[in-house]
């Protein structure tokens, strides 16, 4: 048991804290910096405290002999220099930030303290971080969310200890139960091993083996890994001792750390797999959600580009930490504090795609960045420079890794969404490992939708994964052989967001359900040479995932009218529906070619077969201010009679599409599904219409973005007055999806020659 006693309020250095107060200018007199203000009362925590002025910051400058203006300027030039024209143009400005991090089990949420935050307007480099102080926590009433002093060249591990036992003892079966608990079976590798710490050699993993993982950065330096030919000597007592100097230095101060925390195993993907035994390596990789999943804790080396940087401060005079102490007068001391997420954001392990999903699955973190170490669990956030150590309290937001319900409709589809964002912004030293460095998440959020993962988009809600939009221009992620489908984010290189199918409360269960039943018609099969499959099957789903009608959002199950489990109502262009067009699709003649059917994508199953709409439209461009409201920008689709019908993001980019709008070539799109939008209405569209034909000509600029933008906003229902469309092109009687857009319903009569028309679409 952890008794509040025990945490550390000061480290060691205290030598750093007994400077006598020194002169302050009569602008800083005037802040009157108190004790007070650094605590929230608790009988009044919406009280608030203004802006505060510095002058400029070569005024700032020209005050030598005050203590807090030497400060401020010493911070701003030390993150970038500065000539005089600049800061006579820069402001400095303080503000009081409440601590918004924490909430109390017992009370409603309640901040706590302030910090002073000082930054510079307009700022004059954006990777410039605000400065934080707060109060020491020795001269504070209550020494929580205060600042702490911190041993300058080495962690204290005595405080870590603090950190990991707090939360064993504090928090309970929210941060002990694995993530992956109930929802997939349990780890089940053959001869998966761990570096036991004390006999300095790999051993057999027992069952029930309390362990510590480690996240790092390989980079390109070759240095020692597991293979078939040394694993052997490696399970010798003794080995990893004796190879040290080829062991990187990463792995060795893991190693240190696990055993100065009390710990015995660790687990580290270069040693504990032997690299060139592909069929375990794979096994080790789509088992990823387990292994960081049930591990007491994930270290994390966030700082340095490669295995051989080390955790700073976990051997004496590896780190040299600054951290400024602020004597304003007596028992009145500010002292620097750091922010995670801003030391996070500036590293390379932040970028790499392979330490999303083993961030995502740890239940605690002890993360080591910026020359300073924090810890994070599902419960708390704390960190070596303030006091935050506290039994009754939590932090608000608890991040990916919390525990919910399998199939929690809103909390499902938004997180997987910002997921897929988060992981496609990151980099990958090879395109190749796109699907495995995402295979634990897979399989975590297979049992969250109760599905199958397509390469990486849930069968369960297909159509809804299917409409993710490029967040820049995107490349195609074609490596020879080893394709991925266009139709899927993983064909694709650069950031993607999936993004609500109509509007926000589509999120909502029974808004998505509502969505998938009434206003998606495709039946999706994966093409092959000799049979075509189901994309969904709820009678293999139930087999292959423990089925939960009740919760499950998604794809419910087959009817007399539609394997998909969709409504009765037939989605109808030209007086023709699906149903007219046959499910049972064979295969088009054409697509009989041998070599067709030996082609990577056929064999793979990379190949969507399906019936739908397709309609052909030409592009112009939109307006400035319309072409703002999309990250990338987009294309508006004009019919025949040149109105504006709606709009197209290109997944290219725009550069790429302007021989399209240049040569007035035309595009296809096809319908994927019923759509709404707010900007959108069918007001806009009548008066473009209107415009159109009283001039006799295309719309101008100006009433381009009056289709796009006027209107007023839907509040009491959902207008279903759009379509979702994807822009495809043809390579070898597969088509290739291009983009995405938004298109009037409307309007598909007044399509190109022919018009709208059925169409078998065979989608690689």
């Amino acid at each position: 048991m952890v008794e509040r006693h025990d945490i550390n309020l000061s480290g060691t250095e205290m030598s750093r804290s007994t400077e006598s107060p020194k002169p302050l200018c009569e602008t800083c007199k005037s802040l009157n910096i108190t004790v007070e203000k650094f605590a929230i009362p608790p009988e009044d925590p919406t009280q608030a405290i203004g802006q505060l002025h510095l002058g400029t910051l070569d005024e700032v400058r020209s005050r030598t002999e005050c203590v807090w203006c030497s400060f401020v300027a010493e911070q701003f030039q030390a993150s970038s220099p500065i000539r005089k024209e600049q800061a006579q143009r820069i402001r400095c400005q303080m503000e009081w930030r409440k601590y918004g991090w924490y909430q109390s089990d017992r009370l409603p949420v309640a901040d706590r303290a302030r910090q002073l935050c000082i930054f510079a307007e307009p700022r004059f480099d954006e990777t410039t971080p605000d400065i934080q102080l707060s109060l020491l926590a020795e001269d504070a009433p209550e020494p929580e969310f205060h600042g702490r002093l911190i041993q300058r060249d080495q962690i204290d591990f005595d405080l870590v200890k603090t950190w990991l036992n707090g939360c064993l003892s504090w928090h309970g079966a929210e941060c002990e139960k694995p993530v992956t608990e109930g929802l997939s079976p349990p780890l089940n590798i053959p001869d998966i091993r761990v570096i036991d710490v004390e006999r300095m050699c790999l051993v057999k993993m027992a069952k029930g083996c309390q362990y510590v993982t480690l996240s790092y950065v390989w980079g390109s330096i070759p240095t020692l890994m597991a293979t078939k030919e040394n694993i052997t000597q490696m399970e010798k007592p003794g080995k990893l001792q004796e190879l040290a100097s080829e062991v990187p230095k990463t792995i060795r101060d893991a190693i240190h750390v696990t055993a100065k925390i009390g710990q015995r195993f660790l687990w580290v993907d270069r040693l504990c797999i032997v690299q060139d035994d592909k069929a375990l390596l794979q096994a080790h990789i789509w088992n990823m959600e387990r292994i960081y999943g049930d591990s007491i804790l994930l270290i994390i080396a966030a700082d340095g580009d490669n295995a051989e940087s080390g955790l700073l401060g976990v051997r004496p005079g590896t780190r040299h930490h600054q951290q400024t102490i602020l004597p304003i007068r007596p028992k009145v001391r500010l002292v620097t504090t750091r922010v995670l997420d801003v030391l996070r954001d500036s590293t390379t392990y932040q970028h790499r795609a392979w330490t999303l999903q083993e961030e995502f699955f740890a239940r605690r973190k002890l993360i080591f960045v910026g020359g300073q170490t924090f810890f994070e669990c599902r419960h708390a956030r704390w960190q070596e420079d303030l006091v935050l150590e506290n039994p009754t309290m939590r932090t608000k937001d608890r991040g990916w890794g919390r525990l919910l319900p399998p199939g929690e409709g809103l909390s499902v589809f938004l997180t997987y969404s910002q997921i897929v964002h988060n992981y496609t912004s990151r980099r990958l030293t090879w395109e190749l490992d796109i699907l495995d460095a995402f295979a634990g998440i897979s399989n975590y959020w297979a049992d969250r939708f109760g599905a199958t993962m397509k390469y990486g988009l849930p069968n369960a809600a297909f159509d809804w994964a299917l409409l993710w939009e490029p967040q820049e221009p995107l490349s195609s992620r074609e490596l020879g052989q080893s394709t991925f489908p266009s139709w899927s984010w993983a064909g694709w290189k650069g950031c993607v967001s999936i993004h609500p199918s109509t509007n926000d409360s589509s999120l909502a269960p029974r808004g998505m359900q509502e969505w998938l039943t009434h206003h998606t018609w495709i039946v999706w099969y994966q093409w092959s040479a000799s049979l075509n499959a189901l994309l969904w099957d709820v009678i293999r789903e139930r087999k292959n995932q423990p089925w939960r009608e009740r919760a499950h959002i998604g794809y419910r199950c087959s009817n007399s009218v539609d394997p998909f489990g969709r409504s009765s109502h037939r989605f109808m262009i030209d007086g023709k529906s699906q149903e007219d067009m046959s499910w049972s699709l064979d295969r088009p003649d054409a697509l009989e070619d041998p070599g067709f059917e030996s082609s990577p994508q056929a064999v793979s199953g990379q190949l969507l077969l399906f019936w739908t709409v397709s309609a052909r439209f030409s592009v112009g461009q939109l307006s400035e201010q319309e072409q703002n409201r999309h990250r990338v920008g987009a294309f508006a689709v004009l019919d025949r009679r040149g109105v504006a019908s709606g709009y197209v993001i290109p997944d290219y980019g725009l550069l790429a599409m302007l021989p399209v709008v240049q040569n007035n070539n035309e595009i296809e799109l096809i319908l994927l599904s019923d759509s709404s939008s707010t900007s959108m209405t069918d007001e806009g569209y009548d008066k473009a219409v209107e415009y159109a034909e009283a001039q006799g000509k295309p719309p101008s600029e100006s009433k381009t973005r009056a289709i796009i933008d006027r209107g007023p906003p839907i509040e009491d229902a959902v207008t279903w007055n759009l379509y979702n469309v994807m822009l495809i092109e043809w390579r070898d009687r597969v088509a290739v999806r291009k983009g995405t857009g938004k298109i009037y319903k409307r309007a598909i009569q007044y399509a190109l020659a022919p018009g709208p028309v059925w169409k078998s679409i065979l989608l690689g």
